[in-house]
This record gives C-alpha cells, structure tokens and sequence, in this order.
C-alpha cells in the first residue's frame, strides 16, 4: 500500500496531524500500538481532569453551609469514579476513531518502525507488514520517567498511568515531584479525603512556572492541609508491615514521611528507542527538527514530546501537527512556542502565555506589570475562589504575556494569546466591553492597570 503521508503515533499531535493532511488531500494513514488517542486522552490529560472536576464539585459540596445549602456533604466513590473515567475516555476515544473514518484516514494497529525514509514496518503479534509512502509523520509520545530510587517497584508505588489505571483509594499518599502532574493529582487525592505530601527536589512547586506562581500555590495547598516539602531530595522507597515510607534528605538532615501509597511524578521522557532504523540529528532521545518540523532526515518529520526544546503539552502537539501538515501539503506554517499556554487545573486553575516575570528579569526586558487580586471579583467572590491575575506589557504598552490564577483560567488565557498575536495594545485590549459579573472583566481591569506604570 502507498500513502503520502504515514503518521507513527495516534494521539493529539497524530490524529490531528491526520486530519489535516487527509483535508489537504493527501492519502494519510496513522499507526498506532495501543488506543487511539494516545497518553493525553487514555492516560493523562482527560482521565486527569476528570478527576480534578469531581474534586471541584467535592470541595464545594463541603463548602455547602457557605452556599446556603443544608445536608449537601459528599465523598468520594472510587468505583464511581473509575467508571466516570471509562465513559469519558471511551466517548472521546470513539469521537477520534469516527473522525478519522469520516477523513478516510486509514488505521493500522501495532507497532511503527521507520525502515528507510519511504518504507514503514507495522509490528503486531509477530506479524509484520511493510508500508510505502512519501512522508512519515513521527507522533509516538513519551512516557513516565522513574528516576533510579531504591523501593521505586515496590507494590503501592505508582507512576501518573499506572495509578491513572487502577485509580487506588489510600489515606495517606506521598507524591515525589511537584511539577504539573504532581500538583494536579495531589489537588484530587486531597479533595477524596487523602493526607497528601509533596516531595520536591527544587526549591519550589512548578519549577517551568514563575516563582509568584509558585509560591501563591504553596501557600493555597498549605491552607487545603496539602503538605509541601521542597529542596528535598528523596533517597528511598521502603517497606514495613505493609505500610510505605519515603525517606528525603533536606539539608544536613534524613527525613521520613509514612503513606500507604507513593506517586513518582517526575517527568517524562521521549518514546523514540528502536523508532528508526537510520540516524538522525537527535538531543536526549528527541529529535531536532527545524522550523517546518521537519528533522535531519529530509521527509521525516516529528511533533509532539518528542521534539527537542519542544512544549510537552497537547495542544502544543496538535498545533505542532498542524503546520507539519501544512508543510508536507507546501502551505505556509508557522508556531510561536511564546504562544503556546501552559494551564495547570488547580482548584483554582493556573494558566500563564508569553513572557514571565522571571525571563524578563534574566534577560533584562522591562516590563509594566499590572496585578489584580480576585477578592474583589464578583464571580470568584460568589464562587468562593481566591486568587489573582497578572498582565505584563512593554514601554509601548504592547501586551506581552500574562498569568492567571483564578476560576476558569484556562478558558480565559486565551484572549491574551489572541491579543499577543496580532500585537495588541493596552489600549486595544481595552475595547473589548467585558460582562459584569465575570471573572473575565478582571482582564479587562488587570490590563488598565499598566497604563497607570
């Protein structure tokens, strides 16, 4: 069989990829080894947060005197939960099969290897088969770093799939890594009534994120009874009659925390082992790829957390497939990784585009910065959420970047994407007539606020 294009990953960044390249006309096939859809919806992502929105409702349940409700209290049903999770996995998993039935889009399932630039092999069950095309599309993900602990497989110690998988309920969790994933989980195990310590090697919780950020988070978790340790490096892992315990050095000092379970939460790492049969320009198991996507090897391109210095997020991905379409179909493409927004789903929400306070500050750009604390937000007053958000703008008043952290943040980073883009004013920004009340007019608030620098 001869394809234009053959895509070796089945998630955000593949299937979007192949949608694309089928809408531009091209005969495109996807393999794939395990689901469609890859870790972000299967295994990380959604699962994720559809946790995290059960939790939100928990917490509001026991807040419920606050709302003027009476008896409204709830806990969390584990089976309940694992079974929400399956029906929403599933549906968006079906939604991905029919859309690429609906593109003609052909599927094979097993595993991809790249022969030459032209030939693919698919894997499966002992069985090969060999594909011919003109462009291959490498998709294949990435998958949980488990750094060399003593104790790191002993039962009840989880990376995010496996505990994504059998979704245990314990009332003690220790989570080593306070990164993106540590965070969110500990949000969710805290909120089904777990005791919940965080163990970070760094000097504070979301390391890529600014400090102020950070810091805001610590204190909110502190205050939920969430447990933060930084500047910890954990040394083992070990066992004693049944129970777990996770002993850290911090300073001079070994110390230990108990748990009935630990969540090793420390990164990922690029799937690319054994993925070509030829050498490319590659840095830690990812490729180098140039503007187009495209890597060392002319036709082969690579998108997703598989690309050096890339953004290891979904939508990042699903753009990143986007313009490799584009540029296998001689379209113009493009991406400003300054654009891509990195949301974090906190209870409330986190998401940050553009600049940070810290780059500016290390490479020396001056920035007028306006920040407004939601307290005085009518909807996160009515919501019960604190918070703040944070626009950044240059000496001309151009908006340069912003940092949300307040209800439905995620939904709302992206109008200072829009305004970053087609670069925007203050005063441009200040057009746009807000609804009142929403957390939304606290944007609008935030940004008037430079003006005044």
């Amino acid at each position: 069989m001869k394809y234009d294009v053959i895509i070796i990953g089945g998630g955000p960044g593949g299937y979007v990829c192949a949608a694309h390249c089928a809408r531009y006309g091209l005969k495109t096939a996807v393999i794939e080894k395990r689901e469609l859809g890859g870790t972000c919806l299967n295994r990380g992502c959604i699962p994720t947060k559809t946790l995290l929105f059960t939790a939100g409702l928990l917490e509001n349940l026991k807040k419920s005197a606050l709302f003027g409700l009476k008896n409204a209290g709830g806990e969390a049903d584990f089976e309940g939960l694992r079974k929400r999770c399956e029906a929403v996995v599933s549906s968006l998993r079906s939604a991905v099969a029919k859309m690429m039935k609906q593109n003609r889009i052909d599927v094979y399932q097993g595993t991809g290897r790249v022969l030459s630039p032209s030939l693919v092999s698919v894997e499966k069950e002992g069985e090969s088969k060999t594909l011919e095309t003109d462009h291959i599309v490498l998709a294949v993900g990435g998958a949980p770093s488990v750094p060399p602990i003593p104790g790191s497989r002993l039962p009840g110690v989880y990376t995010s799939d496996s505990l994504l998988s059998e979704l245990p309920e314990v009332k003690r969790l220790v989570i080593i890594g306070g990164g993106v994933i540590g965070v969110e989980f500990a949000e969710a195990y805290r909120a089904f009534g777990a005791e919940v310590t965080i163990v970070e090697m760094m000097p504070r919780l979301l390391p890529p994120f600014d400090t102020d950020l950070a810091r805001h988070l610590a204190a909110v978790f502190r205050k939920k009874g969430i447990r933060v340790i930084t500047g910890a490096a954990v040394k083992a892992i070990s066992e004693k009659e049944g129970a777990l315990a996770v002993s850290y050095g911090l300073g001079e000092k070994e110390e230990s925390v108990p748990a009935d379970a630990v969540l090793i939460a420390t990164g990922r790492h690029a799937e690319t082992k054994g993925l070509l049969s030829m050498d490319a320009d590659m840095e830690r198991g990812c490729f180098k790829v140039n503007d187009r996507f495209e890597t060392s090897i002319p036709g082969i391109y690579a998108i997703g957390d598989i690309v050096y210095g890339g953004i290891q997020l979904a939508h990042a991905a699903e753009a990143e497939g986007k313009a490799a379409a584009a540029a296998i179909a001689g379209k113009p493409c493009s991406i400003d990784q300054q654009l891509v927004p990195q949301c974090v789903y906190t209870i409330p929400e986190i998401a940050a585009v553009g600049i940070s306070e810290d780059q500016a500050k290390k490479e020396g750009i001056p920035l007028k910065t306006s920040r407004i604390v939601m307290g005085s937000n009518a909807r996160s007053l009515i919501a019960d959420e604190t918070g703040y958000m944070k626009i950044f703008a240059d000496k001309d008043n151009h908006l340069l970047g912003a940092q949300l952290f307040c209800k439905d943040a995620d939904n709302l980073i992206s109008e200072v994407s829009l305004a970053i883009a087609n670069h925007l004013t203050t005063e441009d920004f200040l057009k746009v007539i807000r609804p009142h009340p929403s957390v939304e007019e606290s944007l609008g608030e935030a940004a008037e606020g430079t003006l005044l620098k």
